[in-house]
């Protein structure tokens, strides 16, 4: 529980009571000393004050607010706490805000029957202007959803909580971008944890708060976060018109487009989303027709040709007839007879085919078209060739495999007897071409054991080695020069096995273990910077994480873990060293966030599984 600051001064106010907790801060009520003014006093939880990445990005949410404040519907910052200030009133960090009387728009949809078309305009038309004033400001909010929009007794909307919110000189390296977002409401490129979000991403996040305000029910639900992130990821939501009659179509319409996976073929901009919804209150404005909403859905209108009617013409100048007989129809020559002439019957029924032939080929290159423009093409390969190729864990076939599917996201995973199994998640667009070609690591059961044993002889040896080295007895300082040689015979062993399985983390953890034992931590860097100039892999910027870790320096540690995940963020050992640093940080969120992604692309990982429910 968080220490209780009531009655405290907090600049001219007075904390009064607390209103609530967070994972960062907890928020007071608060009473001006000297004029009947009431504010809300956002402060830092004591667990994060010697956290500089969280109090940057604490205050980076003061002056994000202060720079967009300006706007009536956003809330407005009173004032910021230096340091010093904080120090000498003896209160973590602080900002002050304006006190919001009234409810969140998520009590309010939890405690009433529903709205009517003309609050759900009102009050989108108030986020749509408060959202689009922050992004004229450079200013993406990243955590929209119906918790944070206040409403007054008034029915006036309020947007807070820029917590995570990304200004464009906003450059705090915290590394904590990458999957922030409160699921239920993050956009699909938040769900892959993209850096590189822009305001269509809050566009994506208001359309899930219109659908949950129009269906009382949010689009995705699942069993955890991560299965949820997922769905917004891979899944269409059920049309609100079907989950709700009474929605109009032109309504409907704009939450679908406000919802698409692609950001391009969402809203482009706020106000446009807002001149839609404003068009329902209009009354010279009629409602989508269901055709023409069919129509808009597919974007192709096809012709079906009935091929059973076709026949030759009895009038086809070829023939320019002059005798006709009442049973046999024709009975004269051509009267330009330069060849011989085949039957009538003949020259129809080939006629015919070619027809059909035509009619076909055109068909079949319609189709091809449309695969080439509406599918996505994966050529995936793989070392060694013939490995089981999974997409979205169906198994296909082997490697080399090329194949033409739906565009969404896909989850390709690649397994061979003997081998650690390889996954990558991709996303894709219409007409794309994407090809995966991994390469992967042979397990050696062999060199596995060998090293486990070295690892158990270098703890005795070095035992013994400490202990003589402590020791008064003669026996065991006559014995300290022999220790001292298993220890580097052992070491020089382990050393070898890491140069061998550079691919494998085991072995360069281990590696990392005995280096740190014998003080040897640089030796280790220069060796592994060595091989990132050769080959700039995850797996070794991870690794030199790991070491920089080892020795103590943070910076560097962030840094390396930074740059394996950016060359690699489907990587296996790199999600896991993720996971492990907001463990350390003490962030539970983040961390369930990247291991839950580690089990979801590799599931057989029986101890990433046991610390993530420890979690």
């Amino acid at each position: 529980m968080s220490e209780d600051f009531s009655q405290k001064r907090a600049g001219n106010y007075t904390l009064v009571r607390k209103l609530g907790d967070g994972g960062f801060a907890t928020v007071y009520l608060a009473q001006h000393t000297v004029l009947e003014k009431k504010a809300a006093v956002k402060l830092l939880l004591n667990e994060w004050v010697e956290e500089q990445d969280v109090v940057t990005r604490f205050f980076d949410e003061a002056r994000t607010m202060e720079s967009v404040s300006e706007h009536p519907n956003i809330v407005k910052i009173i004032d910021i706490a230096t340091k010093e200030k904080c120090q000498d009133e003896g209160l973590p960090p602080y900002f002050i805000m304006e006190y919001l009387e009234g409810k969140s728009l998520e009590d309010i949809m939890k405690s009433t029957d529903g709205f009517t078309l003309e609050q759900i305009v009102k009050i989108m038309d108030s986020a749509l202007s408060a959202l689009q004033f922050c992004h004229d400001h450079g200013v993406v909010h990243r955590d929209i959803k119906p918790s944070n929009f206040m409403l007054d007794a008034d029915g006036n909307v309020k947007l807070t909580d820029f917590g995570i919110a990304k200004a464009a000189e906003n450059t705090s390296k915290t590394g904590e971008g990458l999957t922030l977002g409160s699921t239920d409401y993050m956009s699909p490129e938040q769900a892959l944890g993209k850096r590189d979000l822009d305001y269509r991403s809050d566009i994506y996040s208001l359309g899930v708060t219109l659908y949950q305000l129009v269906c009382d029910r949010l689009p995705f639900i699942a069993d955890s976060a991560n299965a949820v992130a997922l769905k917004h990821i891979q899944e269409k939501p059920v049309p609100p018109i079907d989950l709700n009659p009474d929605v109009p179509r032109r309504l409907n319409n704009i939450i679908l487009k406000a919802m698409e996976k692609e950001k391009e073929h969402r809203f482009q901009s706020c106000n446009e989303m807002k001149e839609e919804l404003d068009k329902l209150l209009d009354p010279n404005i009629e409602d989508v027709p269901e055709e023409q909403e069919n129509s808009s859905k597919t974007g192709v209108r096809t012709t079906t040709f009935d091929l059973n009617n076709l026949h030759p013409n009895p009038d086809d100048d070829e023939y320019n007839r002059d005798e006709y007989d009442e049973t046999t129809n024709y009975t004269g020559m051509t009267t330009r007879k330069l060849v011989n002439k085949p039957p009538v019957a003949l020259v129809g029924f080939i006629r015919t085919l070619l027809i059909i032939a035509i009619t076909s080929l055109f068909f079949l290159l319609l189709f091809y078209l449309y695969g080439k423009f509406t599918k996505v093409h994966l050529k995936l390969e793989c070392n060694p060739v013939g490995a089981k190729v999974y997409v979205n864990n169906n198994l296909v076939g082997t490697a080399p495999y090329d194949i033409d599917l739906d565009p969404t996201r896909f989850l390709i995973s690649f397994g061979q007897d003997g081998y650690a199994t390889e996954s990558k998640l991709l996303n894709s667009n219409a007409g794309e071409k994407l090809e995966v070609n991994v390469k992967l690591i042979k397990i050696d059961n062999e060199a596995k054991a060998k090293l486990n044993s070295l690892k158990e002889d270098f703890k005795k040896s070095f035992s013994n080695l400490t202990k003589s080295a402590n020791s008064k007895s003669k026996k065991d300082q006559s014995n300290h020069a022999k220790y001292q040689e298993e220890v580097n015979q052992i070491y020089d062993s382990i050393e070898k096995l890491f140069e061998s399985h550079t691919r494998e983390l085991e072995y360069g953890l281990s590696y990392i273990e005995v280096s740190k034992d014998l003080d040897k931590l640089d030796d280790v860097l220069g060796k592994i910077s060595k091989l990132i100039s050769s080959e700039d892999s995850a797996n070794l910027h991870c690794l030199m994480s790991y070491a920089y870790k080892a020795k103590g320096n943070k910076d560097k540690y962030k840094e390396e873990l930074d740059a394996a995940y950016l060359l690699d963020p489907n990587n296996k050992n790199v999600l896991n060293a993720y996971g492990q640093y907001f463990i350390d940080l003490g962030d539970k969120d983040h961390a369930k966030q990247f291991l839950e992604m580690s089990l979801f692309l590799y599931p057989d990982q029986p101890e990433i599984k046991a610390k993530n429910e420890k979690l």
